[in-house]
């Protein structure tokens, strides 16, 4: 058992040699410093550069695509071009109610819409307001201007395939000239003859020589084999005025009824794929009908429609411009304030050529946003006998003025004119529809300044007929007078035209003006008919039955991707922006150009 003790005790008294572990610790410490370097830090620094190095090489490839990016959309951008593709649906708003699309009793702007979508005339015009053949070929008028000889177009079908023949021409006129059709055409074709000579050819016998006549020929023509059965007196209410067959190009394909509270219904349309003009770009189109333009803007800002037809400045001023584009195409149409020449207040010439040189109408254009053209006269610049050669009187308040005061209307202490007991308080309507509510508050402020006192009434549009224009209830009528291609203004100044059921609302009456009037429509020789308007004019600015306000525009807003109405175009009226609808476009893409 003693060595077992002996070795226990030997093992207690040993000492381990500390500093040889310590050195041995050491270089052990060492040796791990150097692999961490050699395999840990130093790989983590190359992986650090080589990272670095990617990055860079990363960025390079980058730019280089995105070079590439750059050159390939640079290269397209030279070789191709935005255009316009056939195909898909034009969608447009317009206002009014459609209860017809019969030519011979459309009267809202959507029905009159409707109707030159779908029926033709023998004639129309082009982008110059020139007359053209549209289902006639030619025309010709015989030496003593009576008769008018019509060459229709060959292979023209009606939507139901059938072939248009002069029996259509004949058949329609009758119907006009026919009481019991009830057509508000009636009066201006009841003079009028015409007979077919053959299945081509149309004579019209009028009973006097009649220069304008031609631009008549433009209203829509009938099917004598759909309607030869139905009687006159029940054609306003048969089915074909929703279930219209016409020759125009498109087809009504139904009408659908979206809202009978709001008067909202769409006409659907598709392409007459044998129109005579050839195929219509667009597939379909959409004429979609409301009540107020509030409803137009809407329908607009939400894509329910790609276009809207018949806003008014202040309509326009609210459209984004960044989404659609705004176009004003002006209209033969001219805006007056219509002075009812009998009325006591303003019989007097005097008086009437004061209250015009009060008033100031560049500004009333500016408060329209310039988006009108200037007016100065009762014709157009430009048209036969133009007023052009007759410089409108500048606006001149002071002189103005002056007028009144020596023709006894003095201003009392409230400002307004009185002569004697009698004050200078003038009647003065309009319609309220379009920028007329606007013309109005203008005019109102000028002539109040004038010392007029100005009790203003604003009628809606379904009441002015009965209400206004046929009694003459007014001092002053704003409102606009559709002045067309011809310069022939006898409905709107003639004496004979003062009635309840004619169109000269100012009650004029000038022999000089009658006799200019009866002489120029009766000529054919440009120079003649030249002096017998510039007549007419002159003795029309000496009377003033009324102050030139503008010329009408049509404003329209459309999305960005169709092509329609022409954004410098001048339209006979608001319907004639479909003179060349076949042409429309409602898709956009991009196509390669060829050098």
């Amino acid at each position: 058992m003693e060595p077992e003790k002996n070795n226990w005790e030997s093992f207690q008294r040993l000492k381990p040699p500390t500093e040889h572990i310590s050195r041995r610790a050491r270089r052990l410490e060492l040796a791990t410093i150097r692999h961490a370097h050699k395999f840990l830090i130093h790989r983590w620094q190359n992986v650090r550069e080589v990272r670095r190095h990617m990055l860079a090489w990363l960025l390079l490839a980058a730019l280089l695509i995105g070079g590439t990016g750059l050159q390939i959309m640079w290269s397209q951008q030279r070789y191709m071009a935005a255009a316009q593709e056939k195909g898909g649906t034009y969608a447009e708003g317009v206002l009014g109610s459609l209860d017809t699309l019969n030519p011979l009793y459309a009267k809202t702007a959507a029905e009159r819409s409707a109707s030159r979508l779908v029926f033709g005339g023998l004639l129309s015009y082009d982008r110059d307001n020139q007359l053209r053949g549209d289902l006639a070929k030619s025309w010709k008028v015989s030496t003593d201007g009576k008769k008018y000889v019509v060459t229709l177009r060959d292979g023209v079908v009606w939507h139901d395939g059938k072939p248009f023949t002069s029996k259509d021409v004949v058949f329609t006129i009758d119907l006009i000239k026919n009481d019991e059709t009830r057509s508000p055409y009636a009066g201006s074709w009841q003079s009028i003859s015409v007979k077919a000579l053959n299945a081509m050819q149309v004579q019209f016998s009028l009973s006097a020589p009649y220069s304008p006549f031609p631009h008549a020929l433009t209203l829509g023509i009938l099917p004598e084999h759909i309607l030869r059965d139905v009687s006159p007196s029940t054609l306003r209410e048969n089915s074909f005025g929703t279930k219209p067959v016409g020759t125009g190009p498109f087809v009504l394909r139904n009408i659908q009824n979206i809202s009978a509270t709001q008067g909202r219904k769409v006409a659907h349309l598709k392409a007459f794929t044998r129109y005579f003009r050839g195929v219509p770009a667009l597939e379909r189109f959409q004429l979609h009908t409301y009540e107020t333009s509030e409803q137009l803007r809407q329908a607009l800002a939400t894509n329910e429609v790609s276009a809207v037809s018949g806003l008014s400045v202040k309509d326009m001023a609210a459209i984004n411009k960044d989404r659609f584009r705004l176009i004003d195409a002006a209209l033969q149409n001219g805006s007056y304030a219509l002075f009812k020449t009998d009325s006591p207040l303003v019989s007097d010439p005097k008086l009437r050529r004061a209250i015009r040189l009060g008033t100031n109408v560049a500004a009333l254009r500016k408060a329209l946003d310039d988006r009108v053209r200037p007016l100065s006269g009762p014709v157009l610049s430009g048209q036969l006998g133009g007023t052009e050669r007759l410089p409108f009187p500048k606006f001149n308040l002071k002189q103005a003025n002056a007028a009144l005061d020596k023709l006894g209307w003095r201003k009392g202490s409230d400002g307004m004119r009185k002569k004697k007991a009698q004050a200078l308080r003038l009647s003065v309507v309009t319609v309220n529809s379009g920028d007329y509510p606007l013309v109005m508050d203008n005019l109102k402020r000028q002539w109040e300044k004038l010392g007029i006192r100005i009790d203003a009434d604003i009628v809606e549009p379904g009441d002015v007929q009965q209400s206004v224009l046929r009694p003459r209830a007014y001092d002053v009528l704003i409102y606009e007078l559709a002045l067309g291609a011809d310069p022939d203004v006898y409905a709107y100044w003639h004496s004979s035209q003062a009635s309840q059921n004619g169109l000269n609302f100012a009650n004029y009456n000038s022999p000089v003006a009658d006799d200019a009037l009866e002489s120029a429509r009766s000529r054919f020789e440009k120079k003649l008919r030249n002096e017998k308007y510039a007549t007419f004019v002159q003795q029309w600015m000496t009377d003033a039955p009324a102050i030139p306000l503008y010329q009408a525009s049509l404003h329209y807003a459309t999305a960005q991707n169709v092509r329609s109405v022409g954004e410098d175009s001048i339209v006979i009226d608001d319907v004639d922006r479909y003179r060349a609808v076949e042409y429309w476009t409602a898709i956009r893409t991009r196509l390669f150009e060829t050098p």
